[in-house]
């Protein structure tokens, strides 16, 4: 099992392998060739979409929609997977951003994100929950990974087993100080990817709380992975439902409910906060309207 806790991965600098990668790859489904294939027979543009270079996923449509209304953003009507996943498009602080609801795990994940990048998106943060394995990471807490432990099985497609996974430390970086300026407390670290909720045994939370693993949940390792193989600036930010390192407590306790509102109504802030800087490429050039 690879266990990647290396160096923070910047997104930026890593073209070159990143295409070596694909061209060797010799891929037969190209995402590119799917999205213009599905907009010729709708007889629509790729920017029709409404894909914008910036985008937020969540994977509870009430969270996607909370963010899209917040921002003023409409629903997106020809996006490809409007039956199944809502996308919405606006603008926040003159900047452009989708905000879109993707399948759970870390297939469907990756698999709608290929096609967001074919549409010209650049930059994505994930908005969603997380299982917390430390007493310092409780219900009402949020947290930022930065690296992961990869138990799904979609990374390994993307890098092998030796390269680290990590986020964009950039957005890590941006999602942090906006967290603070919530009131958030947003703890950045070492994160647990499966592909098996009811598998989370309790050996394996124990074991991995004691290599100072954060949390667990079902799709951050894929969407780095992702990230790095694709060259784009992947980070997400998930707020602690339930807690896993004594008893299980889940957020839907009564006792829990208020902390658990009041965490993702303040990650709701802070990733709207964040979007000005995170439309911004490291080297300083916004990223342009699509």
């Amino acid at each position: 099992m690879p266990i990647c806790q290396l160096r923070p991965w910047h997104g930026w600098g890593n073209e070159e392998k990143a295409a070596k990668r694909s061209t060797g790859m010799n891929e037969k489904i190209v995402p590119s060739r799917v999205v213009t294939r599905f907009a010729e027979g709708h007889g629509i543009s790729i920017e029709d979409m409404g894909v914008a270079p910036l985008v937020v996923v969540s994977w509870g449509r009430g969270m996607t929609r909370s963010l899209a209304e917040a921002a003023g953003a409409k629903l997106c009507e020809k996006w490809m997977w409007h039956d199944k996943y809502k996308l919405y498009r606006g603008e926040v602080h003159g900047h452009p951003v989708s905000f879109g609801n993707i399948p759970v795990g870390a297939p469907g994940t990756v698999m709608v994100m290929e096609e967001m990048i074919a549409c010209g998106a650049k930059v994505f943060i994930g908005f969603g929950i997380a299982g917390s394995l430390q007493p310092h990471a409780p219900i009402g807490t949020a947290i930022i990974p930065t690296s992961c432990i990869s138990e799904e099985g979609t990374s390994r497609h993307y890098l092998d087993s030796v390269q680290e996974i990590t986020a964009s430390a950039r957005l890590a970086e941006l999602l942090e100080q906006s967290c603070r300026k919530e009131s958030l407390v947003a703890l950045k670290g070492l994160h647990w990817t499966t592909d098996a909720i009811y598998r989370e045994t309790e050996e394996k939370v124990k074991t991995y709380a004691r290599k100072g693993v954060l949390g667990v949940d079902m799709e951050t390792s894929a969407m780095y992975a992702l990230g790095i193989f694709r060259s784009v600036e992947v980070c997400n930010l998930l707020t602690v439902s339930d807690e896993l390192w004594g008893d299980w407590h889940p957020p839907f306790e009564a006792k829990h409910l208020e902390a658990a509102k009041i965490a993702k109504e303040r990650a709701e802030r802070a990733i709207l906060a964040s979007l000005k800087e995170a439309a911004v490429f490291p080297n300083h050039s916004e990223v342009a309207p699509s």
